[in-house]
């Protein structure tokens, strides 16, 4: 299926500009002759203006699924795709809203394209740190060890949960590790460690709203596996999470 899950974003994206466009100039449609009232050319500016906007951002979704689909960026760096996916995601929540489609379906296919831009990008610096960030929800429920923040080293290694397998990786790539309860505290992390880059796991809620609040900075995302439900004894396949250290280690200049 071309593009797979990541279509779905892309093809949301152009409709929802294609709605703004149309609800834009009914709305200046509208107040244009209040408009012209403070000055005659008012509206033309307007116009003007709304259609440059709307032509830049039409572009910008272009040029990112053109990277999406050829494995190169095109033309923009991380700073301007980023604000052009800022632009175009709360338009593909609307129009998903409207139509019905599944917000985690939206997400995913989200998750996918930023996914697929990361890879069409490359590092700033060479051999830069990369901050494994993990939600708590993966350490075993049973388990009496506290490892948010900067603990992750209480953890026993027990193999009762994903954390030791982890830990694993992290140490034998050199890694900066940390588990973290939630938003507030994964920003705090983050500002710490300063990351080149991120390797993140998550929920599709988290993961999408971590990305977006991490912009510039580039995230890659990995969906938790559920078989107990949200937010409970999740688990992640580490072969994922492994072709993702082997994803930034090629563009360090490392070897996995």
């Amino acid at each position: 299926m071309f593009l797979g899950e990541k279509r779905l974003f892309i093809l949301v994206g152009v409709g929802g500009l294609a709605l703004l466009a149309v609800l834009v100039s009914l709305a200046v449609f509208l107040i244009a002759p209040r408009l012209a009232e403070f000055h005659p050319n008012l509206p033309g500016i307007i116009v003007i203006a709304a259609t440059l906007a709307f032509v830049v951002v039409a572009i910008g979704l272009g040029l990112i699924a053109l990277s999406v689909v050829t494995g190169r960026r095109a033309v923009f760096g991380q700073r301007i795709t980023a604000t052009v996916m800022r632009i175009v995601f709360p338009l593909v929540r609307m129009l998903a809203a409207v139509v019905g489609i599944d917000r985690d379906a939206i997400k995913r296919s989200f998750i996918a394209v930023n996914n697929a831009l990361v890879c069409a990008g490359s590092l700033p610096t060479r051999g830069g740190t990369v901050l494994l960030l993990l939600p708590h929800c993966l350490q075993a429920t049973s388990c009496p060890n506290r490892i948010t923040g900067g603990l992750i080293e209480n953890c026993e290694r027990c193999g009762k949960c994903v954390i030791a397998g982890l830990l694993e990786l992290a140490h034998q790539h050199g890694l900066a590790l940390a588990v973290a309860t939630g938003g507030t505290l994964a920003r705090r992390v983050i500002g710490e460690v300063h990351p080149e880059a991120i390797i993140a796991v998550a929920c599709e809620t988290d993961l999408t709203s971590g990305i977006q609040d991490s912009y510039p900075l580039p995230v890659y995302g990995i969906l938790n596996e559920r078989p107990h439900g949200p937010c409970v004894d999740t688990t992640v396949d580490l072969e994922r999470v492994r072709d993702a250290i082997r994803l930034f280690s090629a563009k360090a200049g490392g070897e996995a």
